[in-house]
């Protein structure tokens, strides 16, 4: 998957969960300007984790809150994922 697959699969998601459609690819998917509780972010990566078949929580200890991108935590969800052998699909 590329880098717009992964966004599209983490908006989805966000939407899915929240019912907040994401459309900038900086926009903070966890920002306050949404108005969600933040547990909603939990579901989302357990969500993630389950679409890319990989543990994706390791992210979120390695980096800041910046990785709340939309374009960052897909390109960290691209770096997690390239570390294996698989190739990166959604499941």
């Amino acid at each position: 998957m590329n880098k717009r697959e992964v966004m599209n699969e983490i908006k989805e998601t966000v939407l899915k969960i929240t019912g907040i459609n994401i459309e900038d690819e900086n926009d903070n998917i966890i920002g306050c300007h949404h108005k969600y509780p933040i547990v909603y972010a939990i579901y989302i990566v357990e969500e993630l984790e389950k679409i890319f078949g990989k543990e994706i929580s390791n992210i979120f200890a390695e980096n800041d809150y910046t990785v709340w991108k939309l374009s960052n935590l897909a390109e960290a969800i691209i770096n997690i994922c390239s570390n294996s052998s698989d190739k990166l699909q959604a499941v």
